[in-house]
């Protein structure tokens, strides 16, 4: 019983991650090691002002 709320629990984590985009820094981390790998990657506050800075100028459809 355990492994199954162990893995429920994992799974509902995976999704909050995915939808507060917690999970788009992480896929750009292991983007940039595997393609640029000898590029310094962005930090996260830099991440950001670049993920909304460029939102902010091609605006798509988003609900907020």
């Amino acid at each position: 019983m355990a492994d199954v709320v162990k893995r429920a629990w994992g799974g509902f984590l995976w999704w909050a991650r995915g939808v507060t985009g917690e999970s788009k820094y992480q896929a750009y981390l292991d983007h940039e090691r595997r393609v640029h790998p000898d590029r310094e990657p962005m930090t996260e506050r830099q991440f950001w002002r670049d993920e909304y800075a460029r939102q902010n100028a091609n605006p798509e459809g988003r609900c907020c």
